[in-house]
């Protein structure tokens, strides 16, 4: 063991009280986020102010400092993002973790800093390691669901990993939950995640408690175990926690890094960590457990031997709704108007309606980029809303929120020409597309036989959990149909020799491969493959388009999550063609747990009406909803290379594809994604 490196103890920092706390209690580094554009913008994060302020203090002590631009860009977004790299650059910050391939199209110009891929990017292989070796990352944050073997063998690869430590677990994996965005628009992959999956369901109408809602994560007892296997860095999870929380996760860690206390020790600390949130500890995982996983959902709270401390916040607002009149929202800043109808939808299952005091006391629970709710009234606290204009109101509140954050908090950086320079848009790509008509579809591989025997897709056949020989015989019995392998969503380390037989074949019939993740794009590089970037690697950007079209990319995919005006923005410059997915039931979690029988037979329910059900693809389970969204009745965007329709959990796939069902539970093109 003293031949290994010293592992780094990493904290979180929601704001400078927990950066102090981590710093104090004795981390090697802290990892924090300006106040837009990271995977934690409910916290309050810092300015460019304080976060000078932060690297001077960090640096003087000798620890360092990671700034986190995690999230999906928007194409409206990519000047911020160089501001913050600007900003990055002059305040000496040690490395940024990322998700979105434009960063990598700036990184060139910012060489003073080090960049590390963000658990969001889906580092779940050895391949999505050799991937990072070969785009030059320094370090990559491994997806939390990794075994201890699947560990050791990424740390094999030559480049840092750093793996989660303490505190909450998502039921998806890194990086692949879409519910979020689905319930009301707000972005997981974008810092918005609302934890739909901490919240009670159904099965079948039958209460089954909190079956998504994951027990946290500890690995206190474990860290010779992990330090053995390669692990450079030990991170704890918490942007949203309490000083007095990070300084005690620290101070354990610190102790279970240095070998001072025992494991009995270790043991007990970390049990009174978890009291804070309610829920129980696991490190299911790295055994490669997957039953007993979930439970409880304990709300963050006081507990235990830590007191709660409430973190700075940036401001309240205030909130009146006065019953088919008017909502008028107030805050220290200013004041905005928010129009809505209350009779736009008939109240018709009681039990399943939300009253307006109900809605305000969701309100009250949670908090705008670092805003919280100082006074919230209404003159019919017991008025009854459809749970979509529940959410729509919540979305309407908090979009004029945003607005004025956004003017307040500007960015004060300049943009270097030669960054101006990467930004500015090439033009599109000429669309292959006529006219707005599906011309593409995606199957599973045992959907294709029924399609096909009734009709044709001009614009080529995906296939979902294809293995070599079946897609060899795809291809013999439909010589004139184009095939397109679709890669896993999640690349594992006991997939990889089934994808990289895959794309042997699909080298040797001379079809292309749809790549999901940064493994599979190195794998089909090295096989010589023509690449199609699937939702995956969903893009927001025409830069990360670029980028991607530089790295080898035929095609991409539009982001599923992607709105109206995301959209006509991206394909207004993106130079590479692109598809948009015009319908399907897209999984909308992705996960190792194993969920048993009794909710895999059935209907997940939740109380907003979003009804999932449960398919194993692929080794692994996938939740999609009953009800697909269609866009092929409405006015899509222009500049799309393909309308791909997703069959994939459709118990009708011929007849989803000669009619459709022109409902949209979830996502659509009018709502705004946040």
């Amino acid at each position: 063991m003293n031949d290994l490196p010293k592992m780094e103890l990493l904290a979180p920092a929601g704001d400078f009280a927990c950066l102090r706390a981590a710093l104090e209690a004795g981390a090697d580094a802290v990892y924090l986020g300006l106040t837009s554009l990271n995977a934690r913008r409910r916290a309050r994060n810092f300015s460019a102010a304080e976060l000078a302020q932060a690297c001077e203090l960090a640096h003087g002590l000798g620890r360092r400092v990671y700034l986190t631009l995690n999230i999906d860009l928007a194409q409206a977004e990519l000047a911020e993002a160089a501001k913050v790299l600007e900003i990055a650059r002059r305040c000496r910050v040690d490395a940024v973790l990322v998700r979105d391939a434009a960063v990598l199209a700036l990184r060139p110009h910012f060489p003073e800093l080090e960049f590390h891929f963000s658990t969001q990017a889906c580092i779940a292989s050895s391949a999505d390691v050799e991937a990072a070796r070969e785009l030059g990352f320094k370090r990559v944050v491994l997806a939390r669901e990794l075994t201890l073997q699947e560990i050791a063998l990424a740390s094999k690869v030559g480049v840092e990993t750093e793996v989660f430590a303490q505190g909450a677990l998502c039921f998806s994996v890194s990086g692949r939950c879409l519910l979020a965005s689905w319930v009301g628009g707000r972005s997981g992959n974008r810092g918005q995640c609302t934890s739909p999956c901490r919240v009670p369901w159904t099965v079948d109408g039958k209460p089954a408690g909190t079956p998504l809602s994951m027990h946290d994560l500890s690995v206190a007892t474990r860290v010779v175990e992990l330090r053995s296997a390669g692990v450079r860095a030990l991170k704890i999870e918490g942007r949203l926690k309490t000083p007095a929380w990070v300084r005690a996760a620290v101070s354990l860690y610190r102790k279970a890094i240095d070998g001072t206390a025992t494991g009995e020790e270790l043991a007990n600390d970390a049990e009174a960590l978890g009291a804070y949130t309610g829920r129980q500890l696991t490190a299911g995982y790295l055994d490669g457990a997957r039953e007993g996983l979930t439970g409880v959902s304990g709300r963050e709270r006081a507990g235990g031997a830590i007191p709660e401390l409430e973190p700075e916040r940036s401001g309240g607002y205030a909130l009146v709704i006065e019953v088919g009149k008017r909502i008028v929202c107030r805050w220290s800043w200013g004041e905005a108007k928010v129009e809505f109808d209350f009779s736009r939808a008939e109240i018709r299952r009681a039990e399943k309606a939300v009253s307006v005091g109900g809605l305000l006391e969701g309100l009250a629970a949670q908090s705008v980029d670092g805003v919280s709710a100082a006074s919230l009234e209404s003159n019919d606290r017991a008025a009854l809303l459809v749970p979509r204009t529940a959410n729509a109101l919540e979305q309407r509140v908090q979009a004029e929120i945003r607005r004025a954050l956004k003017a307040r908090r500007q960015l004060d950086a300049p943009v270097r020409p030669e960054v101006a320079e990467v930004l500015q848009n090439p033009g599109p790509a000429p669309s292959k597309l006529k006219e707005a008509r599906a011309d593409r579809v995606r199957l599973s591989a045992d959907q294709v036989a029924a399609f096909l025997s009734e009709h044709k897709a001009s614009g080529g056949v995906l296939v979902e959990g294809l293995a070599a020989p079946r897609l060899e015989a795809l291809a013999l019995t439909w010589p004139k149909q184009t095939f397109i392998a679709a890669l896993p969503m999640v690349l594992l380390e006991e997939e990889r020799a089934h994808v990289e037989a895959l794309l042997s074949t699909c080298a040797r019939l001379g079809l292309s491969a749809e790549v999901n993740g940064w493994g599979e794009w190195l794998l089909a590089k090295r096989a010589g493959v023509r690449i199609v970037g699937g939702p995956g690697m969903g893009v927001l950007n025409a830069l990360a388009a670029r980028e991607l079209g530089r790295l080898g990319f035929a095609e991409v995919t539009a982001s599923l999550e992607a709105d109206q005006e995301q959209l006509v923005a991206l394909l207004k410059s993106c130079p590479i063609p692109c598809s948009i997915v015009a319908f399907g039931r897209p999984a909308l979690m992705t996960t190792r747990v194993a969920m048993p029988p009794e909710h895999t037979s059935g209907v997940l329910e939740d109380r907003r009406d979003v009804r999932l059900r449960a398919h194993r693809e692929s080794g692994l389970w996938q939740l999609r909803p009953l009800k697909p969204f269609d866009w092929r009745g409405k006015r899509l965007p222009p500049g799309a290379a393909h309308l791909v329709i997703d069959l994939v959990g459709s118990d009708d796939p011929v007849g989803d594809w000669e009619s459709g069902t022109n409902e949209s539970e979830g996502f659509n093109l009018e709502r705004k994604l946040t």
